[in-house]
Parts: C-alpha cells; structure tokens; sequence
C-alpha cells in the first residue's frame, strides 16, 4: 500500500464517517428537541451504555482480520465462515452481559428493556461490519463508507417517521435495529459478488486460536470506548436523565469529531501491519505525521467550543438545554 493509497482510504473513512456523524448530529438535534431534556437523557444513556458492548461483541476480530488478510489473502473464505458463527455467539454474550450489568446497577424495568430493544441492533450491526472488515483487508475502503452512511441514514428515516406517527421511545431505539439490519440483509446479499464465501463452521480451535491474538486488541479497543462514554454512564447512574440529557447535548460534538483520528487509525493499519515488521523506521514517521496532522485539525473546534458555548448550545438545540453551555469549554479544552 502506498501514501497515496492510505490518503485515498482515509479520505473514503474521512468522508462518510464525516457524513454518517452528520446525519447522526442532525438527527441527535431532531430527538434532543422533539423528545425534551429528560426522555433525551434516557436515549442518551441507553446509547453510551449499550455502544460499550460493542467491541465486546468485536472482541478485536477486525482487528486481526486487518493484520492477516493483507498477509494470507488466500485464507479469507476459510477465516470468514469460521468467524461468522464466531461474531454470533460474542453478540448473544454482549447482549445478556449488557443486561445482566443493568441489573446488576440497579437500572429500573423500563431501561432494560430500553437496552433489550437497542442491543438487538447488534446482531445485524456485528455481522455488516465483520464483512467491511475483509473489504478493507483488501484495501477497499468504499464498503465500510457505504455502511457507515447507510446505517444512520436508514436509521434516521425510519426514526424520525417513528417520531411522526408519535410512538414512544422504545420505537425509536427500534428504528437501529431496522437500519442495521437493512444494511445487513445487503452485505450478506453482496458478499458473493466480492468474492467472499459466506458459511457456517464452528471451529473451537481456531477461535481459541483467534482469540490468543484477538484479546489485546480487544481490550485496547473496550478501554478506549469505556474512556469515552464513561462520562455519560456515571452521569446516568448518579445524576438522573436529566443531567445526561443535558451533558448529552454538548457531549454530541466531540462525538461527531472523533472521527478523523479513527477513520486515520483504520485507514493506516494494513500498511502498518506490513511496515511493522518490514520498515520500523518508515513506520514511525507515518505515525508521527498522522498526529501532528490530527493536532493542528482540532485547534479551530477547540477555539469554537471554548469561546463559543452559548451561541452553539442555544442555536443547535435552544432554551432548553442553556444549562449545558458550561460543558462545552470544558470539553473543548479535552480534545
């Protein structure tokens, strides 16, 4: 893979993660004024607690599918039809553990079942994505920005005519598990034209195998989505729906610009997988450019949020949620 290759891949992530995180803002926006501050806590939290399962049902798998697909390309159908059984049983381990942990903190009847309906969404979600995965082995980019685009339009429409027809909120975390699951049907549908073979083995060796090099990644990847929405959890847990709503609502930027140092990270990891054992030194320069790049890409949102609060939180989501105007400095200052 050449720079101009890893500029490509990450202009595709760039680009439809920058759209994706767009539509989601917008859509955040539409629910946080349609929905007021508490019920918005309440979806909030459901999020950032279920989105911690999310590696979990990963378990690092993509991971390793980066770092061996580029190497042994010849392996993709015998890796793929092992993992798919695979992605299955972590999602049913992710689902249960994310409700046993609700139980567990005391969360009430209604927002377990609020995080039974969102963690369905999962499935489809693991499954979309585990495909993308042997995509972008291959250097192609497109297929994980065709579903970073089509999952949060797909759930967006289909939320918001949810919100029209005035269902309650158990309907609108619903609206995921459809978005997911249409863009699932189409992977599943496609993989055939991409060459990928799809199957069902069970193959307990290889998964203790994948899972002896799969673990650090995941544990890398859990802490890091831990990190970032472990705010929001504890606010959740001790200061109600209504402070969550209201972190929530500021919370949402930086969100929306996280994603240039992932769409960054995921674009460089095949070529670093290669150059890591190839060309240390060639290597190390790449990664230090990539974070004076991302240095100097956060300095104006940081100067926005820092010195703009109020014009921000009253204009994007109104009177309200004022009372998250002191979040944003702070927020800024962190990125």
């Amino acid at each position: 893979m050449t720079i101009r290759r890893v500029v490509r891949n990450t202009f595709f992530l760039s680009v439809s993660q920058g759209l994706a995180r767009a539509i989601g803002l917008f859509y955040t926006i539409f629910l946080a004024r349609v929905l007021g501050v508490e019920s918005f806590g309440v979806y909030t939290f459901t999020l950032a607690f279920f989105y911690n399962f999310i590696p979990v049902a990963d378990f690092g798998i993509e991971r390793v599918v980066l770092r061996e697909m580029p190497r042994t390309p010849e392996k993709t159908s015998f890796y793929l039809v092992r993992l798919l059984p695979l992605r299955f049983f972590l999602w049913l381990g992710a689902y249960f553990g994310a409700l046993a942990l609700g139980l567990v903190l005391g969360r009430s009847k209604q927002e377990i079942f609020y995080l039974a309906v969102l963690g369905l969404s999962l499935l489809p979600y693991s499954l979309t994505y585990l495909i993308a995965s042997f995509q972008n082995a291959r250097e192609r980019m497109e297929y994980m920005s065709l579903a970073n685009i089509a999952t949060i339009a797909l759930t967006a429409i289909i939320g918001v005519g949810f919100v029209a027809v005035k269902l309650s909120l158990a309907w609108v975390l619903f609206a995921y598990v459809l978005g997911n699951l249409l863009v699932a049907i189409f992977f599943l549908a496609r993989a055939g034209s991409w060459q990928l073979v799809l199957g069902w083995v069970p193959d307990t060796r290889f998964w203790k195998e994948i899972f002896s090099q799969s673990w650090v990644f995941a544990v890398l990847v859990i802490l890091s989505v831990l990190n970032l929405r472990l705010s929001v959890i504890m606010l959740g847990i001790l200061g109600g729906a209504v402070a969550t709503g209201l972190y929530g609502s500021a919370f949402r930027f930086v969100e929306a610009i996280i994603l240039l140092p992932q769409a960054l990270a995921l674009a460089l990891f095949p070529l670093s997988a290669r150059l890591f054992t190839t060309d240390p030194r060639r290597l190390k320069s790449i990664y230090k450019k990539g974070l004076g790049i991302l240095f100097l890409v956060s300095l104006p949102f940081a100067f926005v949020f820092i010195f703009f609060p109020q014009m921000i939180i009253s204009l994007v989501y109104g009177a309200e949620y004022l009372r998250a105007v002191s979040v944003l400095p702070v927020l800024g200052l962190a990125m």
